[in-house]
């Protein structure tokens, strides 16, 4: 029945981001399968693609790079919180690009390049801002809350 909910509100409320992460899923798949790994993400799906980068959420569907048979752990942490990004897109949805989206890839790319330049920034700077913080914590929740659900 959650899936069901969660289907019909990224599809319904959340349909402007999960319209283009359904779109960009399906030109990834028709264009560059063989560059990409599809894992499913609680009741989502997400997208490894690419070198080492962090992730992109669109809707139901997320993005990240490709490491999850290098480094383990950061693609757990990653596919949680892209995950807890699909919550806020069902919460927040047309108004997700502007609330979270937007201001996440901002944070994203300031602390890329502040980094490439030097500057240091402690271990919970990221989700030290409520749009990422939440994303991290709900995400998890729900993943292993789905995940346990499946092996009890």
């Amino acid at each position: 029945m959650k899936k069901i909910g969660y289907w019909f509100l990224q599809l319904t409320w959340g349909s402007l981001m999960t319209s283009i992460g359904l779109l960009v899923s399906l030109v990834i798949l028709i264009f560059m399968k063989k560059k990409a790994t599809f894992h499913k993400n609680g009741y989502s799906w997400i997208i490894e693609i690419g070198g080492n980068w962090g992730g992109l959420e669109l809707g139901a569907c997320a993005l990240c790079g490709n490491y999850s048979k290098t480094n383990h752990y950061w693609f757990d942490h990653t596919r949680k919180h892209e995950f807890g990004h699909t919550i806020q897109n069902i919460i927040f949805g047309p108004f997700y690009i502007f609330v979270v989206g937007i201001p996440s890839a901002v944070r994203y790319w300031y602390k890329r390049i502040a980094s490439k330049k030097g500057k240091r920034f402690s271990s919970d700077w990221y989700d030290s801002w409520w749009g990422e913080g939440t994303a991290t914590r709900w995400g998890t929740k729900a993943i292993n809350k789905i995940e346990n659900k499946k092996t009890s």
